[in-house]
């Protein structure tokens, strides 16, 4: 009886190793796709960016589109310096 027990301590211990496991792939993947996610913003913002310094009307619609968005104090403050946000009255 105690060589079963022994072979479902083992199991066990197998389970337990095999869920931390688990755990830590999925939080190196959350990582990687923050981390990818991050390069995609970089990469799309600097290429809208570009476009916007060489393409005025495309520039009008950065910053109207920029106007209409959902954005926090500090990114509105942010934008606002930077000049694509103006204030409300133009």
């Amino acid at each position: 009886m105690s060589e079963g027990n022994g072979r479902l301590d083992a199991l066990l211990k197998r389970e337990a190793a095999l869920k931390e496991a688990i755990a830590r792939e999925k939080v190196a993947r959350q990582r990687r796709a923050a981390k990818e996610f991050e390069r995609l913003k970089n990469i799309v913002g600097g290429a809208l960016l570009a476009n916007a310094a060489q393409h005025p009307d495309f520039e009008l619609l950065l910053k109207s589109t920029l106007a209409k968005s959902a954005l926090d104090d500090a990114d509105t403050k942010f934008l606002r310096a930077k000049g694509y946000l103006c204030d409300a009255k133009g």
